[in-house]
Parts: C-alpha cells; structure tokens; sequence
C-alpha cells in the first residue's frame, strides 16, 4: 500500500529513518552504527518513558496520548 507523505501531517503522524544507499555497506558506517549500539549498551543513549498504563486502561493512554498529553514513551503494563 502507498500513501503519500504528506497525507500524515493531518494526523499528527511523523515518519523517520535513513537512508544510506549503498554507503550502507561502507566501513564508516558500520563504525557509526556500532558506536551508536555501544552507546545505548553503555547506557548513553536513553529512550524517555513517560506516563504507564496497565492494559486494560489502554483506552486510557491512547486517549492520553491523542490529547498530547504524553511526554516520552507511553508505555502499556500487560
């Protein structure tokens, strides 16, 4: 399925990522992403957690989140 890109603005929608091309199978960036593994390995790089529900108030957080009260990651508690 396609979409295009700009149809996700309405939806408070974001898309990200990288695109290294064939510099993908270079030394550098082999280097670049091992630094970055090592740094979250090592404790440097850290996601923000943000407000916790358990799973049956997941209405609860999706409603938190489309209110944009979130900050960080919403996380679900099975």
């Amino acid at each position: 399925m396609k979409a295009a890109v700009g149809t996700m603005m309405g939806g408070n929608q974001r898309l990200s990522g990288v695109f290294l091309g064939a510099e993908i199978f270079s030394d550098r960036a082999h280097d670049m992403i091992q630094g970055r593994v090592d740094d979250v390995a090592a404790g440097k790089l850290k996601v923000v957690l943000g407000q916790e529900f358990v799973l049956k108030d997941a209405a609860a957080a999706h409603a938190h989140i489309e209110a944009r009260k979130a900050f960080g990651r919403v996380i679900l508690i099975p």
